[in-house]
């Protein structure tokens, strides 16, 4: 998430080009380890009981460790010692671009801190920001307004990036009356508590998020591309639902809505970008 927050603003203020951000978020991915196998090597978890806490990850909306702790498989210290071996995203982020000579280390302070200034964000906030973590990253792009919304947002990204892409991230939240969709999934969770949600197509995002989830290489946006995107849309929907109902509030799924052409969501509308690929979708929902 932050290699693509902060590497834009690098590419827009012409510290690096678009080509050297891609080569950067690459060396990223050949070097960062996921943790199943980190405490599979480390003999801290056998291979099953791995594959079994990837497993529940599909259908609980909870962090790898989180799980592995509830089931016995690992400790909070064990966690920890496995966090550290992984590494920090922003500093592994900020020795590729050093280690390629793209920026000098003395002057990562003073260009983050143009980040920090443009975004009115503060020293706190960028803290947040470096550790990579969405739980506490996505309140700083809520306004006061849609943080109402933060669960169901929060869950749709760890979503996208347990199936779709894990440098997904997002930009800032805002708050509209009524809200017409096109090329979407768009689905309605009836309840007390109800809302309706929906993914928008906007810069080449949601094909994206389409082709990797459904398996498969959509040309276009056209009615199977979206029915991967409605698949996935009702399994964050299930995923939050699912949470609530343990909480006494139980919702119902109707079938998600695929638009082709336009619709309007009516009502006080959350619309958030989000960058699968650092390619733009909308997730919009209201309540």
């Amino acid at each position: 998430m932050v290699e693509y927050i902060l590497g834009n603003y690098l590419v827009e203020t012409g510290k690096i080009n678009e080509g050297q951000l891609t080569e950067v978020v690459n060396q990223l991915d050949k070097t960062r380890v996921k943790l199943g196998l980190i405490a599979v090597a480390e003999g801290m978890m056998t291979l099953e009981q791995a594959d079994e806490v990837n497993r529940l990850q599909s259908v609980m909306d909870k962090r790898f460790g989180d799980i592995a702790v509830e089931k016995g498989y690992l400790t909070d210290e064990q966690i920890g010692n496995l966090l550290k071996a992984q590494g920090n995203t922003y500093m592994t982020f900020v020795q590729a671009l050093v280690n390629e000579g793209y920026i000098k280390m003395e002057e990562i302070d003073s260009v983050f801190d143009g980040y920090r200034e443009k975004n009115s964000l503060s020293k706190t906030d960028m803290e947040v920001l470096k550790s990579d973590d969405p739980e506490v990253i996505i309140p700083i792009f809520l306004t006061p307004e849609t943080l109402k919304y933060q669960d169901i947002i929060g869950v749709a990204v760890r979503t996208i990036i347990r199936c779709v892409d894990r440098h997904v991230y997002i930009g800032k939240a805002t708050l509209v009356d009524n809200y017409s969709a096109k090329s979407a999934a768009v689905q309605a969770v009836e309840g007390a508590k109800g809302y309706t949600t929906a993914f928008e197509e906007k810069d080449g995002g949601l094909l994206k998020l389409a082709s990797v989830f459904g398996q498969e290489d959509f040309g276009a946006l056209d009615t199977d591309a979206l029915d991967a995107v409605g698949e996935f849309l009702n399994c964050v929907n299930g995923l939050h639902a699912s949470a609530l109902s343990q909480k006494g509030e139980i919702l119902e799924l109707m079938p998600p809505e695929l638009v082709t052409d336009e619709k309007t969501v009516a009502g006080k509308v959350c619309v958030v970008p989000v960058y699968v690929d650092n390619k733009k979708l909308v997730f919009a929902v209201t309540a």
